[in-house]
C-alpha cells in the first residue's frame, strides 16, 4: 500500500468516526426529545443538537464520498474548499442555531487539514 492510499484510508477512518459520533450524539438528542417529562429548556436543547449534528452528518459524508474516489488531490480540495468557505461566508458566530452546526464542521475539518494535509 501507498502512502497515499494509507492516507485516503486514514482521512476516511478519521470521517467515518466524526460521522459515528455525531450520529449518537444526534441519537442522544433524539432520546431527550422522545421523553415525556423533558424540560423546555431541554427540549429547545436537544432540537439544537439533533439540527446541528445532522448538519455536520451530511457534511461528512458528502465530503466522504468524494474522498472515496481515491483522489488525494480532490480529496484534500474539497476538504480545504469548505473549510475555508465556512470560516469566510457562513456565519459561525451570528448566535443563529445553524451557526453551531457550521462552527463545528469548521472545526472538524480544520483538524482534517492540519492533520492530513499541512503536517507534510
Amino acid at each position: 500500500m501507498t502512502s497515499t492510499e494509507e492516507k485516503i484510508d486514514a482521512i476516511l477512518d478519521a470521517i467515518s468516526q466524526d460521522i459515528a459520533e455525531r450520529e449518537k450524539m444526534a441519537d442522544n438528542a433524539m432520546n431527550t426529545l422522545e421523553k415525556i417529562n423533558t424540560t423546555l429548556e431541554d427540549y429547545k436543547d436537544a432540537n439544537l443538537q439533533l439540527g446541528a449534528n445532522v448538519f455536520v452528518i451530511h457534511y461528512l459524508n458528502r465530503i466522504k464520498e468524494a474522498v472515496m474516489k481515491r483522489d488525494i488531490k480532490k480529496a484534500e480540495n474539497i476538504i480545504r474548499f469548505h473549510s475555508y468557505y465556512q470560516h469566510h461566508k457562513g456565519n459561525l458566530d451570528d448566535g443563529r442555531d445553524i451557526s453551531l452546526g457550521q462552527a463545528a464542521l469548521a472545526v472538524t475539518l480544520d483538524g482534517y487539514v492540519e492533520r492530513f494535509f499541512d503536517a507534510e
